[in-house]
């Protein structure tokens, strides 16, 4: 090894110096000696400057004095502040918080006293007044103030009873308590049954449940869930001390 390669700029395997910083000037860590990285951010984010990736300082505002939501002592670039408003009291249309221009109009031409700037009278020269209904109470949808119509029915096509044009509520029932299908809230129709046919009690229209008995504990051939009639006798005609019925009157 000569003298002058004892003093030359050398690099190991892995491509770092005696210093630890590659041909770049960067250190494993991805910072040069100054402590920033490839893109000019220090470890905290922010370059030479003091701003970060977004452009804002440590106390979070840009290089134009504005803060992270756009505002510069509470105004944006535009000059109006987070609810619209210029240091006047108008926001952007020209209308103040009240919703009037500085000739004292709103937005439909009418004064705060209700006069329209056109007409000089309550309705403007479609008809309709300042809180933009006609003559006859209704606005250009065809509504009241109520929220109905001349027919008498709302925006959801309800009455003011609450039924719609074929009598049912927005539940779906009509006036007597039965939805489209005839049945009550309940599930039981005018006759006091449910869709599977069965009453309050659990009986069908002939008196059975749905296990085949009726109030008594009786099928339809006259026997209990054990196979005996009323008399206590089974199809065989014993009863449950394996006596038939001839037996049973001779003793």
């Amino acid at each position: 090894m000569g003298f002058l390669d004892r003093f030359s700029h050398t690099f190991d395997k892995q491509g770092y110096d005696l210093d630890g910083y590659d041909k770049d000037g960067f250190a494993k860590n991805g910072y040069n000696k100054k402590g920033y990285d490839k893109n000019g951010f220090d470890r905290n984010g922010y370059d030479k400057k003091g701003y970060d990736k977004r452009g804002y300082d440590r106390k979070g505002f840009d290089k134009k004095g504005y803060d992270k939501k756009g505002y510069k002592e509470g105004y944006d670039e535009d000059g109006f502040d987070f609810k619209g408003y210029n240091k006047d009291g108008y926001n952007k249309k020209g209308f103040n918080n009240k919703g009037y221009n500085k000739v004292g109009y709103d937005n439909r031409g009418f004064s705060i006293d209700g006069i329209h700037i056109e007409t000089k009278i309550p309705f403007d020269t479609a008809g309709y007044n300042k809180k933009g209904y006609n003559k006859d109470g209704f606005n250009k949808d065809g509504f009241n103030k109520k929220g109905y119509n001349i027919d008498g029915v709302n925006k959801k096509g309800y009455n003011k009873q609450g039924y719609d044009e074929n009598g049912y509520n927005k539940n779906g029932y009509n006036v007597e308590g039965y939805n489209k299908q005839g049945y009550d809230e309940n599930g039981y129709n005018k006759n006091g049954y449910n869709v599977e046919g069965y009453n309050k009690q659990g009986y069908d229209e002939n008196g059975y449940d749905e296990n085949g008995y009726d109030e008594n504990g009786f099928d339809k051939q006259g026997y209990d869930h054990l196979c005996y009639d009323k008399d206590g006798y089974n199809q065989d005609g014993y009863n449950k001390f394996n006596k038939n019925k001839n037996e049973v009157q001779t003793d």
